[in-house]
Order: structure tokens, then C-alpha cells, then sequence
């Protein structure tokens, strides 16, 4: 399989946050809706309220649900997660589509390839929002969720993660490997959304070498669950 075929089967990827629980009620929407499965990760939400950041309850815990489909299933399948009347009434959060090969393209540019990989599927027209991620050292996440949120951003999740780099690859690359990471995720409006990312590369705790990758992804669809309007990961 070329690389070119292999970004146009992986498709589009449909990622909910929603309250610690919930995960498994909207993973199970999506497989009757055609998806052959799914992903929960547990992280916790930053939200932006400065009285409850004050009273220590501005953490909350969080799922976040990966759903990956051709891009031929994905809308019914964005679109049965959005209508639930299940979800409606007992979940809370939002829902991000992404183009699979559009992420893969933006982190190998943040990594500084010298060479884009094939464009694959047409992105849809963008939504009005973008979604940064930053994958970081153990540690690092909150200090780029504050530089992200003096930017401007309302909010963000952070997740635990670990890499799978060796002692080989740590002494051709001349980094430090630091097997414990953080994965940042920020949904940003796309006029704002430069000026945070800009904002969370320029961090302090980026300076050295190896310590974190950022990059930025348009949202394909972007959708509130269980009501008008849902921050979870903004």
C-alpha cells in the first residue's frame, strides 16, 4: 500500500469530548450508526471560569472518544452522535471532524519535514474553527494551557500519554527521552486560533529541544452535544 492510498483509506476522524462516563453511551451510537468502533481516552477539562479555578474546581474529568471511518460513513455517522436523543439528554460536550490526512500533513510540517505527505481526500469547507494539539513532556501541558489562555483561549484537555522512543533514537536525535507526555488539545475560533498557537509554541518550556511538538488542524464539522452550547474542550 502506497502512502498516498493509505491516507485516503484512513478517512476522517471524529473526536467527542464529554464528561468523565459518557464515553462508552456516544461510542455506542457511532457502531449502530455504521462505525466498527472506537477509542475512549480519559483526560481532564480546563476550563476557563476564574472563580472556579479559585476554588480548585475548574478541572474536571473527561472522555474523549476517537472514531475513525471512511469518509463516506462519517457524516452519518457525526450525525447520528449529534441527534441522539440519548446523548441530548444525558451528555454534555462537543464534536470535532477531522481530516485524517490533514493532521498528518500539519504535524509533519510542525516537525519540519522537508517533504509534505500526498494530499489524499478534498477537506470539506472549514467550519470557522481549528483544533491545536500539542504533545509535550510530562509537566508541560498547564503551562501551555496558561500561555493558550492569555491568547485567548476559553479552555482545553489535556490527556496522559506516553512515547515509544528508544535510547537509540534519543542519542541520533541528540534529545532527552522522556517517556511520560501530555497531549494538549484546544478548539479555537480560526481568527483567534493563530494567535494562540503562536502563543503556546512560544512557550518557555518549549525552548529546549525535543521537549514538545504543536500543530493546528481545521475542524471539518464542528457540533455542541446536549444543548446549545458545550466548552468541554475550549
Amino acid at each position: 500500500m502506497t502512502s498516498e492510498t493509505g491516507l485516503r483509506a484512513a478517512g476522517k476522524l471524529l473526536m467527542v469530548v464529554t464528561r468523565h462516563g459518557a464515553g462508552d453511551r456516544v461510542a455506542r451510537v457511532a457502531r449502530e450508526a455504521g462505525a466498527r468502533g472506537g477509542t475512549i481516552l480519559s483526560g481532564r477539562g480546563c476550563a476557563a471560569n476564574r472563580f472556579l479555578q479559585l476554588l480548585c474546581l475548574a478541572d474536571t474529568e473527561k472522555d474523549l472518544v476517537l472514531v475513525l471511518a471512511p469518509a463516506g460513513d462519517m457524516p452519518g455517522i457525526a450525525a447520528a452522535v449529534r441527534r441522539s436523543p440519548e446523548i441530548f439528554r444525558k451528555t454534555t460536550g462537543i464534536g470535532i471532524v477531522l481530516d485524517v490526512g490533514a493532521v498528518v500533513r500539519s504535524a509533519w510540517q510542525a516537525l519540519g519535514a522537508a517533504t509534505a505527505p500526498p494530499q489524499g481526500e478534498t477537506m470539506k469547507e472549514p467550519t470557522g474553527h481549528q483544533l491545536i494539539f500539542a504533545i509535550v513532556n510530562a509537566g508541560y501541558a498547564d503551562d501551555l494551557m496558561a500561555a493558550a489562555r492569555a491568547a485567548g483561549a476559553r479552555g482545553g484537555t489535556i490527556l496522559k500519554a506516553r512515547g515509544t522512543a528508544t535510547e537509540a533514537d534519543a542519542g541520533f536525535f541528540g534529545i532527552t527521552i522522556v517517556p511520560e507526555k501530555e497531549v494538549l488539545l484546544v478548539l479555537a475560533e480560526s481568527d483567534a486560533a493563530p494567535a494562540i498557537c503562536e502563543a503556546v509554541r512560544k512557550a518557555p518550556c518549549l525552548e529546549e529541544p525535543g521537549s514538545g511538538i504543536v500543530f493546528c488542524v481545521g475542524a471539518e464539522d464542528f457540533f455542541p452535544l446536549g444543548g446549545p452550547r458545550a466548552d468541554a474542550a475550549r
